[in-house]
C-alpha cells in the first residue's frame, strides 16, 4: 500500500505541474483575444467617428444656408401645399431633391417651409456652400443618406432622390401616416435640446436600427439639430447600414463574434449570426456601466469570454465574445504534446510500479503466506482424510502424525502408538526407508494382509512416498481397507467365468441349430419351389404356396436371430469397400417394388444431387437395413405412399471430400407406433403392442437388429411417430466418399451407352427450351458432340420446325410456355412420329413417369447435363428406336419406370423409384443417363450468357415477387421452374434445391404458406446471387489461366 500511496502522490504533482501549464496557456490565450478587440476596436471607433462627422458636417451646411437664404419662390411653396410634396430637377444647384409634407398635429410655419424649399432648390451661392460641405463628408465613404425634418415632423426633406417609377415607393410615398411616424420617431422633444456653445459641436441622438419605408432596409439613424439662433428649425438625420460600423474589419483575421447594442441591450449590427444572449448582453452592459466610458472590461462566465468598451456619446456597447470550444481547441492544440508527454511519463511510472509489485512483491508476500498455510492444511488433511494418513520417523519407525482414520484402524488391529504399523511397512518397503533429502520421490505401493484383535483379518493398501519434516527424514503412508473390493473382485471373476462358458455354450448351441435346421430347410425350400413350377390343381397350388411362404418366413427368422446372436457376441464383420449409394438404393427399391405395388401403395425414392457418387463402408449390411426398414413400412402401411430419401446432413460436406453423416430416412403412411412404446421399439422381441405378432407377424428383431447395425457402423437410428399418421425413421451413417479417378465412366452411363461406337457426328437434333442460357448452352454442347441443331422457344415453335425439316432426336424442356414438352412429345406421337424424344428435367417424381410413358417420351435427361450423358442418352435411344424389338418395350415402359439419369457431377440413377407398373425399369433401356464423376469441373459462361442470365433472373424473380402479393400462384410455379431450369443446367443445385423447396410449399395440400414463401424466395435471392459470383469468378479463373 505504501508504494502505491506514494506512486499517486507523484502522479498528483505531475497532473498539478500539467494542470498549472494549461491554466498558463489558457491565460494567454485570453490575453491573446483581449489583444485582438484592442486592435479591431480601432476600427469601429473610427466608423463611429465617421458617421458623427457626417451627421456635423450636414447639420453645420443646413444652418449656413438657413443663415445665408431667405424665402423661397411664392410658386414653389404654393405647389408643395397644393400637392404634398416637391421635386427639385437634380442638378448641381439642387441640394434636397424631394420635400413632403407630411400629416403631423400641428402645421408648420409657411415662412420656415419657404425658406427649406429655397435650401432645397438651392442656389449658385447656396449650392456651392452645401454641395462643399457634403463632399467634405465624402472623406468617410459612404453614400450620403439621410433627411431633413421640421419640428413639428410637417415638413420632411429626402436626400437621396427615391426611384418614383417604383411601385413600392408610390405606395409608402401614399402612406403619408407611415412616413410620419417613421421620419418622426425618436425626435420628440427634440426642440428643448439646447443650444450648444459657440463654437462647440451639437448633441447627436443615435437611434436604433429600424425599416425604411421607401427603401425597405434597416438602418441605423444619427440625429443632430440645427439652429437658428437659439431655435432649433430643423433636425438633420444620417442613416447608416448597420454593416458599415464593421466596414474597418474586413480583411481582418478574428475567431469570436464582434456585436454592436443599444442602450436597452437590443443588437444593433453583427459579425455573426450568433449573436450573444440577452441575459449575457445584460450582465456585459451593468458591467461596463461601472467603468469608465473609455475602459475596456473583460470576464468569463457561462462557457463565454466577453471584452466590452463603450462607443464614445452614442450610449452603445461593442461586445466581443469568444466561445470556450472556439479556446478548447486553440488551448488543446498548444497542450497536447505536452498532455501525451504525461501521459505517457504517468502510464510508465504506474506500469513499472505494478510490473514491480506484480513480479517481484506480490510473489514475496504469496510465498510467506503458503508458509503458514501450508503447515496448517497439511495437519487438516491428516485429521479429516478419508483414508488413514500417517507421518513414520526413518530413524525409529515411530508415527509422527496421524488422522482420524489411521487411528481407528490401528484399533482394529489392536494396535497403539503405530510402532507395529512402522516396522511392518519397513519390512514390506525398505526402499522407501532408505531415501534421503534431494534423492528423487518415488512412491511405493504395499499390499498388507492384517489380523484383526476378533480374529479375522483385513486387507490394506499402502502408498508410502518419502519426505522431510522438520529436518528430518520421514515416509508419508497412505492406508485404504480394501477388504469389500477384493471380495467383490473375486466374486466378480468367478461370475464373468461362468458367464463366458454360457456364452460358448450358446455359441455352440446356436451353430449346431443352424446347421441341423438349415440343412433340412433349405430342402423343404428347393422342394417347394420345383413344385410350384409343375402344373397343379388349384387347392394343391395355393397349399404349395403357403408352406413356400411359412418356410421363407422361418428362414427369415432363422437369420435374424443368427445375426442378432452375432453382433450381441460382437462376432459380426463389417466390410469397409467403395459402393455407389444411388444404386444400391436403387436396387433395394427395386427388389421392394412388387410388395408395394402388391398393397396397392405407392413407392417412391430420392437421392440428394450432392452427394458423392460413391462411399466406403459395408454395402450388405447398409442393404440389410434399408430393407429391414422398408420392410416394415410396406408391412404396417395399408394405403398411401412409402418413400425413401438419400442426403447428406446440413454441414454439407460430403462432396467436400470430409466425413459427413450420410442420412438415409424412411417415411410411411401407416399405422404409427403409441408414443408411450417409441421408447422401447428398438429392443429386442419388442414391438408397437401385443396384437402386433398376431395381425402382421413377426418377431420383434428387425428394429432391434438395425439398431445394433448401426451402432456398430458408429452411427445412429431415430423414429418420429404418430399413431394414425405414420412414421419416419431416420438413420445417420459417418460415411467417408470414395475417390474416384478423373475421367471414369460412371456405371450407369457405361449401361446406357450402347455396345457400338458409331460416329454420331452431324446428328441433327431440335431442341426446345423456354430460357434463353440454357438454350445458348445446350447449342454449345451440341456443337461440342460435333451435332447439328436448332434451337427454338417453345413446343409449337419447335412443332412447326419438326414438319418442316427432318430431325434425328428431339432434345426438349418440359416446363414451357405457349406449349410445353409433354404436348409436344404427345402431338408428335399423335402424328406418327418415331424419332426419340427426351425430356429435359431437374428432377423426376412418380407422377411425371407416369406422363412420360402416356406422351411417349423416350428416355429423360437430369439436369445438369454433361456431354457423357447427352451422348449415352442419344446413343441408347437411337438404338432402341432402330432395334424393332428393343423398341417395343421401351415405348411401354416409356421413361423406364421412372428409371432416371442425371448427368453432370454427382447425379444419381435411382432405379424403379417411381413406382410405375413396370416395375424397376433399368436405366439403360430406359434412355436415361448421366454423367462421370470425373467431369465435374466449374462451368465457365462467357459473359453475354451471364448477363442473360442475370437479367432473365431478375426478372422472373420480380414477376414471383409481384404475383405473390397478387395471389398467382400459376405465375409463380412457371417462373420458379423457369429459374430451376436454368440454374440445374449449369449444375448449380444450391439454387435448384430451394425451387423445389418453394414448388413443394405451392403445391402443399394446405394451401401455400405465404409467410414461408417470402422466406425462401429471401434465400432464393441469396442463392441466385451467391451464384452468379461463383460463375463469374470461375470465369476470371480461366482468362487467367489462358493469361
Amino acid at each position: 500500500m505504501l508504494l502505491f500511496a506514494g506512486t499517486a502522490a507523484v502522479t498528483a504533482l505531475v497532473v498539478l505541474a500539467f494542470a498549472l501549464a494549461t491554466a498558463g496557456v489558457v491565460h494567454t490565450r485570453f490575453a491573446d483575444e483581449y489583444g485582438t478587440f484592442t486592435r479591431d476596436l480601432a476600427g469601429v471607433i473610427d466608423s463611429v467617428k465617421a458617421a458623427e462627422i457626417r451627421v456635423r458636417f450636414a447639420t453645420g451646411s443646413v444652418q449656413n444656408s438657413w443663415k445665408r437664404r431667405g424665402p423661397g419662390a411664392p410658386e414653389d411653396l404654393r405647389q408643395f401645399e397644393a400637392d404634398g410634396r416637391i421635386v427639385f430637377p437634380e442638378s448641381g444647384d439642387t441640394n434636397i431633391p424631394l420635400m413632403l409634407s407630411l400629416p403631423a398635429a400641428r402645421k408648420d410655419d409657411a415662412q420656415a417651409v419657404s425658406r427649406l424649399l429655397a435650401i432645397a432648390r438651392g442656389s449658385e451661392e447656396a449650392g456651392v456652400r452645401f454641395a462643399g460641405m457634403m463632399g467634405s463628408s465624402m472623406i468617410v465613404r459612404w453614400n450620403p443618406r439621410g433627411y431633413i425634418v421640421t419640428p413639428a415632423g410637417a415638413t420632411v426633406g429626402l436626400l437621396p432622390m427615391p426611384d418614383l417609377s417604383d411601385p413600392r415607393v408610390a405606395a409608402a410615398l401614399a402612406d403619408r401616416a407611415r412616413l410620419l411616424r417613421f421620419f418622426g420617431s425618436g425626435l420628440d422633444g427634440f426642440a428643448g435640446w439646447p443650444r450648444p456653445p459657440h463654437g462647440q459641436p451639437g448633441k447627436l441622438k443615435w437611434l436604433p436600427p429600424a425599416v425604411d419605408p421607401l427603401s425597405g432596409r434597416t438602418y441605423f439613424r444619427v440625429a443632430a439639430l440645427a439652429f437658428d439662433g437659439a431655435h432649433a428649425f430643423a433636425a438633420v438625420v444620417g442613416e447608416f447600414e448597420p454593416s458599415e460600423l464593421f466596414a474597418e474589419l474586413e480583411g481582418r483575421e478574428f475567431e469570436g463574434t464582434y456585436t454592436v447594442v443599444d442602450e436597452d441591450g437590443r443588437p444593433v449590427a453583427s459579425t455573426s449570426a450568433d449573436v450573444p444572449a440577452a441575459p449575457l448582453v445584460a450582465r456585459v452592459q451593468a458591467r461596463q456601466r461601472r467603468a469608465a466610458v473609455t475602459e475596456i472590461t473583460s470576464a468569463y462566465e457561462g462557457g463565454m469570454l466577453t471584452v466590452s468598451r463603450g462607443l464614445g456619446d452614442s450610449g452603445w456597447t461593442l461586445i466581443y465574445t469568444v466561445p470556450w470550444q472556439v479556446i478548447a481547441r486553440s488551448v488543446a492544440a498548444s497542450v497536447a504534446a505536452p498532455a501525451l508527454l504525461t501521459a505517457f511519463a504517468v502510464a510508465l511510472l504506474w506500469g513499472f510500479v505494478i510490473l514491480f509489485n506484480r513480479k517481484t512483491l506480490a510473489p514475496l508476500f504469496e510465498r510467506s503466506e503458503r508458509v503458514f498455510d501450508s503447515e496448517h492444511l497439511s495437519r487438516k488433511l491428516i485429521e479429516t482424510a478419508p483414508v488413514g494418513l500417517a507421518l513414520v520417523k526413518v530413524s525409529d519407525n515411530t508415527v509422527l502424525l496421524e488422522s482420524a482414520h489411521m487411528q481407528a484402524l490401528e484399533a482394529r488391529i489392536g494396535e497403539r502408538g503405530g510402532a507395529l504399523i512402522g516396522d511392518a511397512l519397513q519390512r514390506h518397503a525398505p526402499a522407501a526407508f532408505r531415501k534421503q533429502r534431494g534423492g528423487e520421490s518415488v512412491t511405493t505401493d504395499v499390499q498388507l494382509h492384517w489380523p484383526t484383535g476378533d480374529g479375522d483379518a483385513i486387507d490394506v493398501a499402502a502408498k508410502l512416498t518419502p519426505a522431510h519434516y522438520q529436518g528430518q527424514p520421514v515416509v508419508v503412508a497412505a492406508f485404504s481397507d480394501v477388504t469389500a473390493e477384493r471380495q467383490l473382485a473375486r466374486q466378480l471373476t468367478a461370475a464373468k467365468q461362468a458367464a463366458d462358458s454360457a456364452n460358448a455354450a450358446k455359441s455352440t448351441f446356436l451353430a449346431a441349430m443352424s446347421h441341423e435346421i438349415r440343412t433340412p430347410l433349405n430342402a423343404i425350400l428347393g422342394h417347394l419351389e420345383l413344385l410350384e413350377r409343375l402344373p397343379q390343381a388349384a387347392p394343391v397350388a395355393g397349399r404349395v404356396r403357403t408352406v413356400a411362404s411359412s418356410s421363407r418366413a422361418l428362414l427369415d427368422i432363422l437369420n435374424d436371430i443368427l445375426d442378432f446372436s452375432k453382433v450381441e457376441a460382437g462376432e459380426m464383420n463389417f466390410e469397409s469397400i467403395p459402393f455407389d449409394i444411388g444404386r444400391l438404393i436403387g436396387d433395394t427399391v427395386a427388389m421392394m417394388m412388387p410388395l408395394a405395388q402388391r398393397k396397392g401403395l405407392t413407392l417412391t425414392a430420392s437421392v440428394d444431387a450432392g452427394l458423392a457418387r460413391q462411399y466406403v463402408g459395408d454395402p450388405a449390411r447398409i442393404r440389410q437395413v434399408v430393407v429391414n426398414l422398408l420392410g416394415n413400412a410396406i408391412k404396417f402401411t395399408d394405403r398411401g405412399s412409402v418413400s425413401i430419401a438419400v442426403r447428406a446432413q446440413a454441414d454439407g460436406a460430403a462432396h467436400r471430400g470430409a466425413r459427413s453423416p450420410l442420412v438415409v430416412s424412411v417415411t410411411d403412411t401407416g399405422v404409427g407406433i403409441p408414443a408411450d412404446r417409441l421408447a422401447h421399439i428398438f429392443d429386442a422381441f419388442m414391438q408397437a403392442d401385443e396384437s402386433i405378432t398376431r395381425r402382421f407377424g413377426g418377431t420383434g428383431l428387425g428394429l432391434a437388429l438395425c439398431k445394433r447395425i448401426v451402432d456398430a457402423m458408429a452411427g445412429m437410428i431415430a423414429v418420429d411417430s404418430a399413431v394414425g399418421r405414420g412414421s419416419a425413421f431416420t438413420v445417420t451413417l459417418p460415411l467417408p466418399p470414395a475417390g474416384v479417378g478423373a475421367g471414369e465412366p460412371d456405371a450407369d452411363a457405361r449401361d446406357a451407352a450402347p455396345g457400338d461406337e458409331a460416329d454420331l457426328r452431324g446428328l441433327h437434333v431440335l431442341v426446345a427450351e423456354d430460357h434463353e442460357v440454357n438454350r445458348e448452352l445446350i447449342r454449345d454442347q451440341l456443337d461440342m458432340l460435333g451435332y447439328t441443331s436448332d434451337v427454338v422457344e417453345n413446343g409449337r415453335v419447335a412443332l412447326r420446325h419438326f414438319n418442316e425439316r427432318h430431325y434425328d432426336v428431339v432434345l426438349t424442356d418440359l416446363g414451357m410456355p405457349v406449349m410445353d414438352g409433354y404436348t409436344l412429345a404427345a402431338c408428335l406421337r399423335n402424328q406418327g412420329a418415331r424419332t426419340p424424344v427426351i425430356a429435359i428435367t431437374a428432377d423426376v417424381t412418380a407422377a411425371e413417369t407416369r406422363r412420360f410413358r402416356e406422351a411417349g417420351i423416350s428416355g429423360v435427361l437430369l439436369k445438369p447435363m454433361s456431354l457423357t450423358s447427352i451422348e449415352a442418352a442419344v446413343r441408347c435411344c437411337l438404338k432402341r428406336a432402330s432395334d424393332p424389338h428393343a423398341a417395343s418395350p421401351a415405348a411401354g415402359r416409356a421413361a423406364g419406370d421412372g428409371a432416371v439419369g442425371g448427368g453432370g457431377a454427382g447425379g444419381k440413377a435411382v432405379e424403379g423409384a417411381a413406382g410405375a407398373e413396370g416395375g424397376a425399369g433399368d436405366a439403360g433401356a430406359a434412355g436415361a443417363s448421366r454423367g462421370t464423376a470425373g467431369e465435374r469441373v466449374p462451368l465457365v459462361l462467357s459473359a453475354k450468357l451471364r448477363g442473360i442470365l442475370a437479367q432473365r433472373t431478375a426478372e422472373s424473380l420480380a414477376v414471383v415477387r409481384d404475383a405473390l402479393g397478387a395471389g398467382d400462384w400459376a405465375t409463380i410455379g412457371a417462373s420458379i421452374h423457369s429459374i430451376k431450369g436454368a440454374f440445374a443446367m449449369i449444375d448449380q443445385t444450391e439454387v435448384t434445391e430451394v425451387c423445389v423447396r418453394i414448388e413443394a410449399m405451392i403445391a402443399a395440400a394446405a394451401g401455400p404458406d405465404i409467410g414461408a414463401i417470402g422466406r425462401a424466395l429471401d434465400e432464393l435471392d441469396a442463392r441466385v446471387a451467391h451464384a452468379l459470383a461463383q460463375l463469374d469468378a470461375a470465369a476470371c479463373d480461366e482468362q487467367a489461366d489462358r493469361a
